[in-house]
């Protein structure tokens, strides 16, 4: 009756588990989709949220979760659902800008392995979270430039360098994306920090138990 009840409980905390991670990824696909539409157009490329919330998807979720949260919205746009900062559907792949989006799918849980480890086990880090949200970045615009420049001086037939690339579609924009990685690196360690403790401790030392004091 015992081990009945323990395999019991053992699976309502795995289903549990499994639901809460879902509501997570479901979470920051909304949030990617809003991410697109929240932006000023300043030249080629747009300024966005995308890559805060892609960024910020990696930190807390991890690579894999992060990866899957990119792909379901890269998916939805490509049936036709209008998620994409200029409309849906697989024609979009024609799009200058649409090498960013490219980027945040190898962005996402490249950043998220370096700063959470293969299984989100690493011990939690200022500095290691920066230098996952980093990581991410450099994917973004790396990936996302070479594509613009090649949409745009093969497929769209505007002639342009790629320092000109280099200029119009990454220097203007690297300030601000700079910040969301600190303020992303930051309130990630703070929240994870608060609700999962044991990624404090070191690997090899057996965390204390996590009682909230009540007032």
């Amino acid at each position: 009756m015992l081990k009945s009840q323990k395999i019991q409980s053992k699976s309502n905390k795995t289903a549990a588990s499994r639901t809460l991670r879902i509501v997570r990824i479901a979470v920051f696909v909304a949030l990617i989709i809003v991410g697109a539409f929240v932006k000023f157009p300043i030249g080629i490329v747009p300024v966005s949220m995308q890559f805060a919330f892609c960024m910020f998807a990696s930190l807390m979720l991890g690579g894999l979760d992060s990866f899957a949260c990119v792909a379901i919205y890269i998916v939805m746009g490509f049936i036709g659902i209008p998620v994409f900062s200029a409309g849906g559907g697989f024609a979009y792949v024609l799009q200058p800008t649409f090498g960013y989006i490219l980027g945040f799918l190898i962005a996402a849980p490249v950043g998220g392995f370096v700063a959470r480890g293969l299984k989100n086990d690493a011990r939690l880090n200022v500095f290691r979270l920066l230098l996952g949200a980093f990581c991410s970045l450099a994917i973004v615009y790396t990936v996302g430039v070479f594509y613009m420049y090649l949409m745009l001086n093969y497929y769209v037939g505007t002639a342009m360098s790629m320092s000109k690339a280099w200029m119009a579609g990454c220097a203007v924009f690297l300030p601000t994306d700079c910040s969301w990685c600190v303020v992303g690196s930051l309130v990630t360690y703070a929240v994870l920090k608060r609700y999962n403790p044991r990624l404090t401790v070191k690997k090899g030392y057996e965390a204390q138990p996590y009682v909230r004091e009540i007032d």
